[in-house]
């Protein structure tokens, strides 16, 4: 392998690790991650986001905290993802960061037409958070397998 080809991966990796706080990604099964900034409080996109999961047949809210809501969402065919919301504050825009992801138990689902980009964006979508002041949505194909080609059905509450 070239040393050019060596490096690309080595900075691919140091970047992913970065926009992902250093969470390793799994490769043997399908996931998405988004980061959301919002102007909001946390609290406020903590409750938002929780009566959402609540409010959706679909999901099962897990353990949650001031920072962490952790579900489980079930797809039509039966297949659970894991789904966790990590909530920090932004002081930068004395707003709220979000940090969603969405993982597939099985590496079958690899190639899920964006399944867990739906996952995480539904969620966001029905709360009312995707109207929040300054909201802005940062990921890419490389951090949310499927997100180009997603047709995400929007859930309301």
């Amino acid at each position: 392998m070239s040393a050019k080809i060596k490096l690309g991966i080595l900075i691919l990796v140091l970047g992913l690790s970065a926009f992902t706080n250093g969470t390793p990604v799994n490769p043997t099964r399908a996931f998405c991650k988004i980061v959301w900034l919002l102007g909001v409080p946390c609290s406020q996109a903590n409750v938002a986001i929780v009566s959402q999961i609540k409010a959706m047949g679909s999901y099962k809210l897990g353990p949650v905290t001031p920072l962490l809501i952790q579900a489980n969402h079930t797809s039509a065919l039966g297949q659970v993802e894991s789904v966790n919301f990590t909530i920090l504050s932004a002081s930068m825009t004395m707003g709220c960061r979000v940090d969603g992801v969405s993982t597939s138990a099985f590496w079958s689902s690899l190639f899920d037409n964006g399944t867990n980009y739906c996952n995480l964006r539904n969620v966001m979508q029905g709360s009312g958070l995707t109207k929040a002041p300054g909201f802005t949505e940062f990921t890419n194909e490389w951090l949310c397998l499927g997100f180009g080609i997603s047709a995400c059905k929007p859930q309301t509450r």
